[in-house]
């Protein structure tokens, strides 16, 4: 499976936007190979909002 039909499954099953799940992945690589492989504000923000902690 490529990383285009993998990120589309990945959006549809937590009903994420794609393009925005693309966008924080872009931002992250750009992070990790920079800094120290900390999450970016933009991972954090849709972990945070895609999370049902009641699950």
């Amino acid at each position: 499976m490529d990383i285009t039909a993998k990120i589309k499954e990945i959006a549809q099953k937590y009903e994420i936007p794609p393009q925005l799940l693309k966008e924080a992945m872009t931002l992250e690589v750009e992070k990790i190979t920079l800094k120290n492989r900390r999450l970016s504000p933009k991972i954090v923000e849709l972990i945070e909002k895609y999370t049902d902690s009641s699950q």
